[in-house]
Protein backbone atom coordinates (compact mmCIF):
# COMPACT_ATOMS: atom_id res chain seq x y z
CA UNK A 1 0.00 0.00 0.00
CA UNK A 2 1.25 3.40 -0.91
CA UNK A 3 1.90 5.58 1.66
CA UNK A 4 -0.81 8.10 0.16
CA UNK A 5 -3.38 5.11 0.82
CA UNK A 6 -2.19 4.32 4.25
CA UNK A 7 -2.53 8.04 5.53
CA UNK A 8 -6.15 8.36 4.03
CA UNK A 9 -7.02 4.57 5.48
CA UNK A 10 -5.38 5.55 9.04
CA UNK A 11 -7.24 9.18 9.14
CA UNK A 12 -10.52 7.67 7.62
CA UNK A 13 -10.62 4.53 10.36
CA UNK A 14 -10.22 7.29 13.20
CA UNK A 15 -12.66 9.62 12.29
CA UNK A 16 -14.97 6.62 11.87
CA UNK A 17 -14.01 5.40 15.86
CA UNK A 18 -14.60 9.25 16.65
CA UNK A 19 -17.93 9.27 15.12
CA UNK A 20 -18.68 5.62 16.87
CA UNK A 21 -17.75 6.80 20.55
CA UNK A 22 -19.46 10.14 20.20
CA UNK A 23 -23.08 8.65 18.99
CA UNK A 24 -22.92 6.05 21.59
CA UNK A 25 -21.98 8.58 24.28
CA UNK A 26 -24.68 10.96 22.71
CA UNK A 27 -27.12 8.17 23.32
CA UNK A 28 -25.95 7.39 26.71
CA UNK A 29 -25.76 11.02 27.74
CA UNK A 30 -29.55 11.25 26.34
CA UNK A 31 -31.01 8.06 28.29
CA UNK A 32 -29.47 8.89 31.36
CA UNK A 33 -31.31 12.38 31.22
CA UNK A 34 -34.53 10.82 32.77
CA UNK A 35 -32.77 8.74 35.76
CA UNK A 36 -30.30 12.05 36.73
CA UNK A 37 -30.94 14.50 39.24
CA UNK A 38 -31.95 18.17 38.33
CA UNK A 39 -28.86 19.77 38.26
CA UNK A 40 -27.48 16.86 36.13
CA UNK A 41 -29.75 17.50 33.66
CA UNK A 42 -28.41 20.41 32.84
CA UNK A 43 -25.02 18.96 31.85
CA UNK A 44 -26.49 15.90 29.88
CA UNK A 45 -28.42 18.20 27.37
CA UNK A 46 -25.51 20.15 26.37
CA UNK A 47 -22.88 17.24 26.25
CA UNK A 48 -25.74 14.81 24.29
CA UNK A 49 -25.39 17.97 21.40
CA UNK A 50 -21.97 18.40 21.37
CA UNK A 51 -21.61 14.85 20.96
CA UNK A 52 -23.73 14.36 17.97
CA UNK A 53 -22.28 17.63 16.40
CA UNK A 54 -18.58 15.63 16.38
CA UNK A 55 -19.56 13.00 15.63
CA UNK A 56 -21.42 14.46 13.09
CA UNK A 57 -18.06 16.10 11.56
CA UNK A 58 -16.06 12.64 12.34
CA UNK A 59 -18.77 10.74 10.13
CA UNK A 60 -18.11 13.30 7.53
CA UNK A 61 -14.30 13.08 7.42
CA UNK A 62 -15.11 9.44 7.83
CA UNK A 63 -16.93 9.71 4.18
CA UNK A 64 -14.16 11.91 2.54
CA UNK A 65 -11.67 9.72 3.06
CA UNK A 66 -13.69 6.97 1.45
CA UNK A 67 -14.33 8.69 -1.08
CA UNK A 68 -10.68 9.71 -1.82
CA UNK A 69 -9.97 5.73 -1.05
CA UNK A 70 -12.43 4.93 -3.92
CA UNK A 71 -10.72 7.75 -5.83
CA UNK A 72 -7.05 6.91 -6.14
CA UNK A 73 -8.22 3.49 -6.65
CA UNK A 74 -9.89 4.66 -10.15
CA UNK A 75 -7.08 6.70 -11.00
CA UNK A 76 -4.62 4.26 -10.22
CA UNK A 77 -6.35 1.74 -12.69
CA UNK A 78 -6.73 4.43 -15.12
CA UNK A 79 -10.53 4.64 -15.34
CA UNK A 80 -12.60 7.93 -14.95
CA UNK A 81 -14.95 8.57 -12.40
CA UNK A 82 -16.95 11.70 -14.09
CA UNK A 83 -20.05 12.22 -14.33
CA UNK A 84 -22.61 13.64 -16.39
CA UNK A 85 -25.41 14.09 -14.48
CA UNK A 86 -26.65 17.91 -13.50
CA UNK A 87 -26.16 19.02 -10.11
CA UNK A 88 -28.60 21.05 -10.00
CA UNK A 89 -31.84 20.73 -8.38
CA UNK A 90 -34.40 20.66 -11.32
CA UNK A 91 -37.42 23.23 -10.54
CA UNK A 92 -40.49 21.45 -9.03
CA UNK A 93 -43.33 21.46 -6.85
CA UNK A 94 -41.33 22.73 -3.74
CA UNK A 95 -39.34 24.98 -6.12
CA UNK A 96 -42.71 26.85 -7.14
CA UNK A 97 -44.24 26.88 -3.41
CA UNK A 98 -40.94 28.78 -2.60
CA UNK A 99 -41.26 31.16 -5.47
CA UNK A 100 -45.05 31.91 -4.14
CA UNK A 101 -43.94 32.43 -0.56
CA UNK A 102 -41.32 34.65 -1.70
CA UNK A 103 -42.92 36.48 -4.21
CA UNK A 104 -45.23 37.43 -0.88
CA UNK A 105 -42.65 39.38 0.53
CA UNK A 106 -39.78 41.89 -0.30
CA UNK A 107 -36.93 39.38 -2.07
CA UNK A 108 -33.51 39.86 -0.77
CA UNK A 109 -32.44 40.68 -4.77
CA UNK A 110 -34.39 41.66 -7.39
CA UNK A 111 -35.75 38.07 -8.76
CA UNK A 112 -33.98 35.91 -6.60
CA UNK A 113 -34.02 33.59 -9.74
CA UNK A 114 -32.74 29.80 -9.41
CA UNK A 115 -31.78 26.70 -12.00
CA UNK A 116 -34.24 25.87 -14.48
CA UNK A 117 -36.49 29.44 -14.63
CA UNK A 118 -37.03 31.36 -17.64
CA UNK A 119 -35.82 34.84 -18.32
CA UNK A 120 -35.96 37.85 -21.23
CA UNK A 121 -32.83 39.27 -21.97
CA UNK A 122 -33.70 42.89 -21.41
CA UNK A 123 -33.35 45.37 -24.27
CA UNK A 124 -29.73 47.23 -24.15
CA UNK A 125 -31.33 50.63 -23.86
CA UNK A 126 -32.93 49.12 -20.33
CA UNK A 127 -29.39 47.63 -19.63
CA UNK A 128 -27.67 50.71 -20.42
CA UNK A 129 -29.69 52.72 -17.64
CA UNK A 130 -28.04 50.43 -14.94
CA UNK A 131 -24.21 50.93 -16.37
CA UNK A 132 -21.80 53.61 -14.43
CA UNK A 133 -19.03 55.30 -16.51
CA UNK A 134 -17.12 52.40 -16.93
CA UNK A 135 -20.16 50.33 -18.53
CA UNK A 136 -20.50 48.74 -15.06
CA UNK A 137 -22.79 47.54 -12.43
CA UNK A 138 -21.99 46.89 -8.95
CA UNK A 139 -18.52 46.63 -10.35
CA UNK A 140 -19.17 44.09 -13.10
CA UNK A 141 -19.06 45.13 -16.59
CA UNK A 142 -21.69 44.54 -19.53
CA UNK A 143 -19.69 43.24 -22.28
CA UNK A 144 -20.27 43.68 -25.60
CA UNK A 145 -20.26 39.95 -26.67
CA UNK A 146 -23.57 39.75 -24.69
CA UNK A 147 -25.44 42.27 -26.78
CA UNK A 148 -26.28 40.02 -29.60
CA UNK A 149 -28.58 38.29 -26.37
CA UNK A 150 -30.70 40.90 -25.95
CA UNK A 151 -34.22 40.21 -26.10
CA UNK A 152 -33.45 36.15 -26.08
CA UNK A 153 -35.48 34.23 -23.89
CA UNK A 154 -33.17 31.44 -21.57
CA UNK A 155 -33.01 29.44 -19.19
CA UNK A 156 -31.33 30.43 -15.90
CA UNK A 157 -27.96 27.65 -15.65
CA UNK A 158 -26.98 28.95 -11.79
CA UNK A 159 -27.04 31.27 -9.43
CA UNK A 160 -23.92 33.20 -9.13
CA UNK A 161 -23.35 33.54 -5.32
CA UNK A 162 -19.88 33.18 -4.85
CA UNK A 163 -16.81 33.53 -7.33
CA UNK A 164 -13.11 31.85 -7.61
CA UNK A 165 -10.91 34.37 -7.51
CA UNK A 166 -7.44 33.05 -7.54
CA UNK A 167 -5.53 35.79 -9.61
CA UNK A 168 -5.43 38.36 -6.72
CA UNK A 169 -2.34 38.14 -5.57
CA UNK A 170 -1.78 36.91 -2.32
CA UNK A 171 -5.57 36.64 -1.59
CA UNK A 172 -6.78 33.66 -3.45
CA UNK A 173 -10.27 32.37 -2.93
CA UNK A 174 -14.00 33.15 -2.91
CA UNK A 175 -15.76 36.18 -3.56
CA UNK A 176 -18.84 37.01 -2.60
CA UNK A 177 -21.69 38.41 -5.68
CA UNK A 178 -25.34 39.33 -5.12
CA UNK A 179 -28.09 39.09 -7.96
CA UNK A 180 -26.04 37.11 -10.53
CA UNK A 181 -26.83 34.33 -12.80
CA UNK A 182 -25.46 32.24 -15.26
CA UNK A 183 -27.88 31.35 -18.62
CA UNK A 184 -28.12 28.32 -20.28
CA UNK A 185 -23.79 27.79 -20.67
CA UNK A 186 -23.78 30.95 -22.83
CA UNK A 187 -20.06 31.88 -23.31
CA UNK A 188 -17.59 34.76 -24.86
CA UNK A 189 -16.61 34.58 -27.91
CA UNK A 190 -13.69 36.74 -27.63
CA UNK A 191 -14.46 39.19 -30.82
CA UNK A 192 -14.24 42.34 -29.08
CA UNK A 193 -11.28 41.64 -26.96
CA UNK A 194 -9.08 40.80 -29.29
CA UNK A 195 -10.02 36.90 -30.12
CA UNK A 196 -9.46 35.41 -26.97
CA UNK A 197 -10.24 32.01 -26.83
CA UNK A 198 -11.19 31.35 -23.04
CA UNK A 199 -14.96 31.14 -23.47
CA UNK A 200 -15.92 32.20 -20.32
CA UNK A 201 -19.19 32.37 -18.55
CA UNK A 202 -21.11 35.28 -19.02
CA UNK A 203 -22.23 36.34 -15.49
CA UNK A 204 -25.63 38.01 -15.60
CA UNK A 205 -26.91 40.60 -12.98
CA UNK A 206 -30.51 40.13 -12.44
CA UNK A 207 -31.10 43.76 -12.80
CA UNK A 208 -30.56 42.98 -16.76
CA UNK A 209 -33.22 40.07 -16.82
CA UNK A 210 -36.95 40.11 -16.50
CA UNK A 211 -39.15 36.61 -15.34
CA UNK A 212 -40.41 34.55 -18.50
CA UNK A 213 -42.96 31.68 -18.21
CA UNK A 214 -40.89 29.85 -20.84
CA UNK A 215 -39.23 29.93 -24.27
CA UNK A 216 -40.29 32.43 -26.78
CA UNK A 217 -39.28 34.52 -29.98
CA UNK A 218 -36.36 36.39 -29.61
CA UNK A 219 -37.41 40.00 -30.25
CA UNK A 220 -35.60 41.61 -32.81
CA UNK A 221 -34.20 44.99 -30.90
CA UNK A 222 -32.37 48.18 -32.87
CA UNK A 223 -28.90 49.43 -32.10
CA UNK A 224 -28.62 51.90 -29.51
CA UNK A 225 -25.70 54.71 -29.68
CA UNK A 226 -24.75 53.37 -26.30
CA UNK A 227 -23.02 50.14 -27.64
CA UNK A 228 -20.52 51.93 -29.60
CA UNK A 229 -19.37 52.75 -25.81
CA UNK A 230 -19.20 48.82 -24.56
CA UNK A 231 -17.12 48.33 -27.87
CA UNK A 232 -14.05 51.28 -26.73
CA UNK A 233 -14.40 50.21 -22.86
CA UNK A 234 -13.48 47.02 -23.46
CA UNK A 235 -9.57 47.93 -24.45
CA UNK A 236 -7.18 50.06 -23.22
CA UNK A 237 -3.93 51.59 -23.48
CA UNK A 238 -1.70 50.40 -20.57
CA UNK A 239 -0.33 52.59 -18.73
CA UNK A 240 3.44 50.81 -19.28
CA UNK A 241 2.79 51.10 -23.43
CA UNK A 242 0.05 48.11 -25.14
CA UNK A 243 -3.23 47.00 -25.06
CA UNK A 244 -4.91 46.00 -22.27
CA UNK A 245 -8.61 44.38 -22.12
CA UNK A 246 -11.36 44.99 -19.46
CA UNK A 247 -13.84 41.90 -19.36
CA UNK A 248 -16.02 40.56 -16.23
CA UNK A 249 -13.22 38.21 -15.41
CA UNK A 250 -10.45 41.33 -15.21
CA UNK A 251 -12.56 43.08 -12.84
CA UNK A 252 -14.00 39.91 -10.52
CA UNK A 253 -11.61 41.65 -7.38
CA UNK A 254 -14.16 44.51 -7.80
CA UNK A 255 -17.44 42.98 -8.37
CA UNK A 256 -17.58 41.59 -4.57
CA UNK A 257 -15.85 41.09 -0.77
CA UNK A 258 -13.54 38.47 0.00
CA UNK A 259 -15.36 35.87 1.70
CA UNK A 260 -13.92 33.29 4.68
CA UNK A 261 -13.29 30.10 2.80
CA UNK A 262 -14.68 27.95 5.28
CA UNK A 263 -17.78 29.84 5.66
CA UNK A 264 -20.30 27.20 5.76
CA UNK A 265 -22.90 29.52 5.17
CA UNK A 266 -21.82 29.41 1.23
CA UNK A 267 -22.94 25.97 1.10
CA UNK A 268 -26.37 26.48 2.34
CA UNK A 269 -27.07 28.97 -0.18
CA UNK A 270 -26.15 27.00 -3.11
CA UNK A 271 -28.50 23.71 -1.60
CA UNK A 272 -31.21 26.66 -0.64
CA UNK A 273 -30.98 28.24 -4.05
CA UNK A 274 -30.79 24.85 -6.16
CA UNK A 275 -27.16 25.10 -7.26
CA UNK A 276 -27.03 21.82 -5.73
CA UNK A 277 -28.65 18.52 -5.10
CA UNK A 278 -28.37 16.99 -1.64
CA UNK A 279 -25.45 14.29 -2.12
CA UNK A 280 -23.08 16.49 -4.17
CA UNK A 281 -23.32 19.02 -1.71
CA UNK A 282 -22.56 16.41 0.95
CA UNK A 283 -19.68 14.36 -0.90
CA UNK A 284 -18.00 18.00 -1.66
CA UNK A 285 -18.39 18.66 2.18
CA UNK A 286 -16.93 15.61 2.98
CA UNK A 287 -13.85 15.84 0.94
CA UNK A 288 -13.44 19.34 1.89
CA UNK A 289 -13.24 18.64 6.23
CA UNK A 290 -11.00 15.61 4.82
CA UNK A 291 -8.50 16.95 3.28
CA UNK A 292 -8.60 20.16 6.28
CA UNK A 293 -7.85 17.13 8.65
CA UNK A 294 -4.95 16.05 6.19
CA UNK A 295 -3.48 19.29 6.41
CA UNK A 296 -3.75 20.12 9.65
CA UNK A 297 -1.61 16.24 10.12
CA UNK A 298 0.49 16.90 7.28
CA UNK A 299 -0.74 13.89 5.00
CA UNK A 300 -1.50 14.15 1.40
CA UNK A 301 -4.70 15.60 0.55
CA UNK A 302 -6.84 14.56 -2.25
CA UNK A 303 -6.68 13.89 -4.77
CA UNK A 304 -3.04 13.08 -4.29
CA UNK A 305 -0.40 13.55 -7.51
CA UNK A 306 3.01 11.86 -6.83
CA UNK A 307 6.22 12.90 -7.90
CA UNK A 308 7.09 10.52 -10.85
CA UNK A 309 10.36 10.10 -12.93
CA UNK A 310 9.89 12.27 -15.87
CA UNK A 311 9.86 11.49 -19.34
CA UNK A 312 13.37 12.09 -21.27
CA UNK A 313 12.80 13.61 -24.41
CA UNK A 314 10.50 15.82 -26.06
CA UNK A 315 6.98 14.50 -26.70
CA UNK A 316 5.92 14.91 -30.65
CA UNK A 317 3.22 17.35 -30.89
CA UNK A 318 -0.42 15.94 -31.84
CA UNK A 319 -1.28 18.65 -34.36
CA UNK A 320 -4.98 18.21 -33.16
CA UNK A 321 -7.59 19.84 -34.52
CA UNK A 322 -11.58 20.20 -33.30
CA UNK A 323 -13.38 16.86 -33.51
CA UNK A 324 -10.46 14.32 -33.40
CA UNK A 325 -11.33 11.53 -30.89
CA UNK A 326 -8.63 11.42 -28.01
CA UNK A 327 -7.90 9.61 -24.67
CA UNK A 328 -6.69 11.39 -21.80
CA UNK A 329 -4.11 9.48 -20.40
CA UNK A 330 -3.75 7.94 -16.95
CA UNK A 331 -2.43 10.01 -13.74
CA UNK A 332 0.42 7.81 -13.50
CA UNK A 333 1.37 8.46 -17.34
CA UNK A 334 0.75 12.65 -16.85
CA UNK A 335 2.39 12.71 -13.64
CA UNK A 336 5.83 11.70 -15.57
CA UNK A 337 5.08 14.98 -17.57
CA UNK A 338 5.17 17.37 -14.74
CA UNK A 339 7.55 19.35 -13.27
CA UNK A 340 5.97 20.39 -9.73
CA UNK A 341 2.86 20.16 -11.32
CA UNK A 342 3.13 21.80 -14.14
CA UNK A 343 3.89 20.79 -18.02
CA UNK A 344 5.33 24.20 -19.49
CA UNK A 345 3.54 26.48 -16.98
CA UNK A 346 0.05 24.86 -17.89
CA UNK A 347 -1.46 23.52 -14.18
CA UNK A 348 -2.26 20.07 -14.16
CA UNK A 349 -5.69 20.71 -12.04
CA UNK A 350 -6.66 18.55 -9.20
CA UNK A 351 -10.23 18.53 -11.76
CA UNK A 352 -8.51 17.13 -14.33
CA UNK A 353 -8.25 13.97 -12.06
CA UNK A 354 -11.69 12.82 -12.53
CA UNK A 355 -11.28 12.65 -16.52
CA UNK A 356 -8.08 10.58 -16.66
CA UNK A 357 -8.38 7.77 -18.78
CA UNK A 358 -11.91 8.80 -20.57
CA UNK A 359 -12.35 9.33 -24.18
CA UNK A 360 -13.35 12.68 -25.79
CA UNK A 361 -13.46 14.54 -29.15
CA UNK A 362 -11.12 17.68 -29.32
CA UNK A 363 -13.56 21.21 -29.16
CA UNK A 364 -11.01 23.51 -29.82
CA UNK A 365 -7.73 24.36 -29.96
CA UNK A 366 -6.32 27.47 -27.86
CA UNK A 367 -3.70 30.02 -28.70
CA UNK A 368 -4.73 32.89 -27.15
CA UNK A 369 -5.97 33.84 -23.78
CA UNK A 370 -6.37 37.19 -21.98
CA UNK A 371 -4.51 37.29 -18.56
CA UNK A 372 -7.05 38.45 -15.69
CA UNK A 373 -4.67 39.68 -13.47
CA UNK A 374 -3.02 42.43 -15.81
CA UNK A 375 -5.61 42.32 -19.28
CA UNK A 376 -2.79 41.72 -21.22
CA UNK A 377 -3.20 39.15 -23.99
CA UNK A 378 -1.29 35.77 -23.99
CA UNK A 379 -0.01 34.27 -26.87
CA UNK A 380 0.61 30.36 -25.90
CA UNK A 381 3.94 28.93 -27.05
CA UNK A 382 2.95 25.68 -26.69
CA UNK A 383 -1.48 25.74 -27.71
CA UNK A 384 -3.43 23.30 -25.80
CA UNK A 385 -6.91 21.98 -26.30
CA UNK A 386 -9.98 21.98 -24.98
CA UNK A 387 -12.03 18.43 -25.24
CA UNK A 388 -15.93 18.40 -25.58
CA UNK A 389 -17.79 17.80 -22.18
CA UNK A 390 -15.01 18.50 -19.43
CA UNK A 391 -15.23 21.20 -17.57
CA UNK A 392 -14.42 21.82 -14.30
CA UNK A 393 -16.85 20.87 -11.43
CA UNK A 394 -15.70 23.68 -7.95
CA UNK A 395 -15.95 20.74 -6.45
CA UNK A 396 -12.76 21.23 -4.59
CA UNK A 397 -13.04 24.84 -4.85
CA UNK A 398 -16.35 25.52 -2.22
CA UNK A 399 -18.68 24.08 -4.96
CA UNK A 400 -17.63 27.49 -7.44
CA UNK A 401 -20.63 27.64 -10.00
CA UNK A 402 -18.87 28.99 -12.17
CA UNK A 403 -18.02 26.08 -15.39
CA UNK A 404 -14.65 27.04 -16.46
CA UNK A 405 -13.41 25.00 -19.85
CA UNK A 406 -10.20 22.81 -18.79
CA UNK A 407 -7.16 23.49 -20.90
CA UNK A 408 -4.96 20.19 -21.73
CA UNK A 409 -1.12 19.57 -22.93
CA UNK A 410 -1.30 17.46 -25.71
CA UNK A 411 1.19 15.18 -24.33
CA UNK A 412 -1.13 14.56 -21.82
CA UNK A 413 -3.74 12.52 -24.56
CA UNK A 414 -3.05 10.25 -27.38
CA UNK A 415 -5.05 10.14 -30.51
CA UNK A 416 -7.56 7.42 -31.15
CA UNK A 417 -8.97 6.10 -34.86
CA UNK A 418 -12.86 6.67 -35.80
Amino acid sequence: MSNCRKSYSTTTLAALAVATLSLLLAIVSLLSWGTALEARQLVLIPLSLLCLAVGSIAGLVALGGSIALRRDALERAGKPYFSDRRRERSPGFLSRLRRQVLGLKPAPSPLGLWPGEWVRVRPFSEIAATLDTNGCLDGLPFMPEMLPLCGKYLPVFRRIDKVHDYYTPGRTGLRRLRDCVTLDDQRCNGKAHGGCQAACQFIWKEAWLEPATGPGDADELPGTPEAGKLEKSARRVAPEGGTQYFCQMTELPKAGPLMWWHDPRHYLRDLWSGNVRLVPLVKAVALALFNIVQRKTRGPVAPHREAAERVTGQIPPLDLKPGDLVRIKSKGEIEKTLMKSKNRGLWFDVEMHRYCGGTFRVAARIETIINEADGRMLTMKTPCVVLDGVKATGEYIGLCPQVDLIFWREAWLERLGE
